[in-house]
Formats: structure tokens, C-alpha cells, sequence
């Protein structure tokens, strides 16, 4: 009877174990998930591009003396505004100077020698190898001459454009080397800049600009316009980006300096053969596999998706042209791919 009553217990509990794991199966074929749903439309030539931005002086220049010695005079002060060639500072001259008067003696003296050679040479009272030892010699004193003279006036530094003192690195009466950075020299003048894919810049010719701005984040309702000015010819080696920059002028009423952060935002037309396809789909919900693509269609009756294969063009920005595979009007699910599979129900994601 004992053992009756075992085989009974086990075979309950087995049946509802089984009972159990149907019921987790079902509920997971029946499982409704969320994804985010996105209808095919016919392509627009007009897009919009937005892309993070850093504000930077339109001109920065840090400034050094091309030679050593003690700083004797630093007639600026961080924050001043200063005209074009303007003094900035100027090292103690007294070697340089007595470099040069030196110079210019042997250069003198290197002259008369070789006049007075040239004289005795047309009178074949010495030889031509003399006249030119001491041509060689005048020459050498000139050179010696215009170098004792450039290091002097490098001894004095100079605004190299008009703008403001950004930051100073040196005190009064302390020894800097050649090459020291003295100061920061930004210009009045800002742009904005940011980092494009290559993506995006391959096709930059095939872009009709119509209205470009610069939002900062500081005053994010204002729209400032900008022009485009030039994109770097390198990539960034670690991001694979191009730099990209944008002239705007700062209104009246706001302060603008180098270092914020904001974004340029452009509305542009597409023209020329990168219109490849009459449909665009959002780059995410196209799902790779090997060499082929394809994208998750919903039937809108049953929520139910099915896997579609589809060819590509272009990709602009977030989108992606498709050639073939699909019609305008259907609905696909554009994030969440990843995570489905065929037949599988699906409802739309609500933020």
C-alpha cells in the first residue's frame, strides 16, 4: 500500500513539473515584446544632421620667443585686448646687441678686405684664389651679420594678428628658453566645431546646404546662423572622424568663449547619384547577417513579424536608402531587432 501511494506522489508530481514547463513555453512563444515601430516612407532629398560641437577661437596662436635669455619687459596681462604686432614681451637685448655690433664690424672690416683685394686683383698684384678667400670671407661676415641681427629682433615678441591675451605662462625677469610658450593669443572671432564620420563627409559635395545654425548649451533656444569654413584632409586615428568647422558671429547679447559646448545643426538637399533607392530606413533596423540584410516587417493585423531580406544603397547620416524588399507603407520594427524571432508577437514601445 506504502509503495503504491509513493509511485502515486511521483507521478503528480511529474505530470505537474510537465504541466509547468508547457505553461512557461507557451507563455513564452505568447510572450508580447516591445519594440519600437517605424513605417517605410518614400525618401526625402531634404535632410538634417545634427552633430555636437566645441566652440574654439577662429584664431589661436601660442607665443614664444625663438631665442633665450632673461624676460626684461612683459607689457601684457592676461585678458588684454592688443592690436596687430603690438608688444607682448621682450627679453634683456644687451648680448644680442653687442652680438650684432660685433658683427657688423667683422662684416665691415670683411668688405674693406675684399674691395681692396678686388682692387689688387685687377692690377695682377694677387692672385685669383686670394680674391676669392677673401670673398669667401665677406660672405661668411654677412651671413654671421644677418644671423646676429634676426636673433635680435626675435629677442622682441610681437602680436602676430589683433585679438585678446587668453593666458600668460612666464613672469617679469625670469629665464625662458627658446621655444617657451610666453602666451595665448586668441582672436575676437569664434567657430564652432565638431567631429564628422566619414560617412558624411565622402558625400559633402552632394549636400546643398539650406540653413545651418549653432545651438549652444548655455543658451539652447537661440539659433545662431553659421557657414561652413573647412574639414581637415586627416582622419582622427582612434575615432576614424573628420574635423569640421563653422564661422558664426557671437550676437551682441551673449558672451561666447572658446571651450563651450553646443551643436551644429544643418538642414541641407541631397543631390547628385547618392539618391540610390525611393525608400530610407533608420541604419538600426537593418540586421546584418554574413552579406546579406535584412529588416523585421510587422503584419499590423496580428502585431506578428516576419524576416524580410532586403538590398541597400547609401546610408545618410541615420538613415540607410533600400533598393529593394520593401514598400512604402509597411511597418517595420526599427530597435529591438536583435531580440526576435519568426512569428514572434510584438506590441509598440511607448516612452
Amino acid at each position: 500500500m506504502t509503495r503504491k501511494i509513493t509511485l502515486l506522489f511521483f507521478v503528480g508530481v511529474s505530470l505537474a513539473l510537465c504541466a509547468c514547463a508547457q505553461r512557461e513555453e507557451t507563455e513564452s512563444k505568447t510572450a508580447v515584446r516591445p519594440v519600437k515601430l517605424v513605417t517605410v516612407e518614400e525618401a526625402s532629398t531634404r535632410k538634417s544632421m545634427s552633430f555636437p560641437a566645441v566652440i574654439r577661437a577662429a584664431q589661436s596662436s601660442e607665443l614664444t620667443f625663438q631665442v633665450p635669455g632673461l624676460l626684461q619687459e612683459l607689457a601684457v596681462q592676461e585678458g588684454d585686448e592688443v592690436e596687430k604686432e603690438a608688444l607682448i614681451a621682450r627679453l634683456d637685448q644687451r648680448d644680442y646687441q653687442a652680438n650684432l655690433d660685433s658683427a657688423r664690424a667683422q662684416f665691415n672690416n670683411a668688405e674693406s678686405e675684399y674691395q681692396r683685394a678686388r682692387r689688387l686683383a685687377e692690377e695682377d698684384a694677387i692672385s685669383q684664389s686670394v680674391l676669392e678667400t677673401r670673398q669667401s670671407q665677406r660672405d661668411i661676415a654677412r651671413a654671421a651679420l644677418t644671423t646676429a641681427q634676426k636673433a635680435l629682433d626675435d629677442a622682441t615678441l610681437t602680436a602676430p594678428f589683433a585679438g585678446h591675451v587668453a593666458r600668460i605662462f612666464v613672469e617679469n625677469f625670469q629665464n625662458v628658453q627658446a621655444k617657451e610658450p610666453i602666451a595665448t593669443l586668441q582672436s575676437e572671432g569664434v567657430e564652432a566645431v565638431v567631429n564628422a564620420p566619414a560617412t558624411v563627409i565622402a558625400y559633402v559635395p552632394q549636400f546643398e546646404p539650406i540653413d545651418t545654425v549653432v545651438v549652444l548649451d548655455a543658451a539652447p533656444d537661440l539659433k545662431i546662423p553659421a557657414t561652413f569654413k573647412e574639414a581637415t584632409g586627416a582622419a582622427d586615428a582612434s575615432a576614424q572622424t573628420y574635423q569640421v568647422s563653422f564661422s558664426f558671429t557671437p550676437p551682441d547679447n551673449l558672451l561666447i568663449l572658446p571651450g563651450m559646448t553646443g551643436a551644429v545643426e544643418s538642414d541641407f538637399v541631397i543631390t547628385g547619384n547618392i539618391l540610390e533607392g525611393r525608400l530610407a530606413v533608420p541604419i538600426s533596423a537593418v540586421v546584418a547577417e554574413g552579406d546579406d540584410r535584412f529588416v523585421w516587417v510587422v503584419d499590423p493585423e496580428t502585431m506578428t513579424v516576419s524576416r524580410r531580406a532586403i538590398k541597400i544603397g547609401r546610408d545618410v547620416g541615420e538613415m540607410i536608402r533600400v533598393t529593394e524588399g520593401l514598400e512604402a507603407g509597411e511597418t517595420i520594427v526599427a530597435a529591438g531587432a536583435a531580440y526576435l524571432h519568426e512569428g514572434m508577437t510584438v506590441r509598440a514601445w511607448e516612452q
